[in-house]
Formats: structure tokens, sequence, C-alpha cells
């Protein structure tokens, strides 16, 4: 493998590892918060909410080890770029819809608006996607470590 390309794959990990494991961090901060958040998108029936409120933020933060570390790394990128690819669909269609809401992402602190939000998701969906591809194609020991 050429060494930009695992360099590539290096930074990537560990960029995109680091952003799950903050915001799943983030999130677990603040429970109450985020269920509020998830309850805002007024796509899943109240009873579901709290459980997958509270079972989001670890499902991020193991996700985010995964690929920061390196072990199981595609198991990681693939965890991260289905989640992404629901967070893109929740907020399309939120907008889609008119609703004015507060994705949660990063915790409490995050308060931007829903297009910027969607922005921002397609981005790291398309990274989480690159990052993905790196690593299936990616050769010899670095792969064997995945």
């Amino acid at each position: 493998m050429k060494l930009h390309n695992w360099l590539i794959l290096w930074v990537m990990s560990v960029a995109l590892g680091g952003l799950f494991i903050y915001a799943g961090w983030t999130k677990s901060l603040g429970p109450q918060a985020f269920a509020d958040s998830i309850a805002s998108f007024k796509i899943l029936p109240a009873e579901l909410i709290v459980p997958i409120a509270l079972s989001i933020p670890p499902f991020e933060i193991l996700a985010g080890l995964l690929v920061f570390v390196g072990w199981q790394r595609r198991a990681g990128l693939l965890a991260i770029t289905l989640a992404m690819a629901v967070y893109c669909l929740a907020i399309g269609s939120a907008m889609v819809r008119g609703l004015d809401v507060n994705c949660g992402c990063f915790g409490p602190v995050s308060n931007l608006r829903p297009g910027v939000e969607l922005l921002r998701d397609l981005l790291i969906l398309v990274c989480s996607v690159a990052t993905y591809v790196l690593a299936v194609t990616t050769p010899g020991r670095i792969r064997s470590l995945q």
C-alpha cells in the first residue's frame, strides 16, 4: 500500500472516530435533552424515544472507538456510515415537513439550522463512505488489523 493511502486512512479514521466518540459522549451527558431532540422529529412512536435516546450514545462511542483504534475498523465505519445515512434522512424529512428541529448531534451545544445540519451530516456521510472504501481496498498488514 502506498504511504499516502495509509496516511489518509489513518487521518480519516482518527477524525471520524474522534468525532463519533465526542458526539456520543455529549449526548450521554444530557439524555433528556437528546430525547426531546429525537421527539421533535415526530418520526418515532413515543414509546421508542427514550430507549433510542439511551442507546444511540453508546452505539456512537463504540463505533467511534472501533474506527479510532483500528480494531474492526471496517465494522465501525459501516456503523458510522449507516448512522449518518439515517441522520441525513431524518433531518431531510423534518425539513420537507417544515419542522423546526434541533438534531442534538453534538448535545445541547448544537443549535444550527436544519439545512446547515443536513449539509454537515452529508459531508460526514461522504467522508465515512470514502474512508470505508479506502479501508476495504487497503491491502497488507493494515487491512489485517481491521
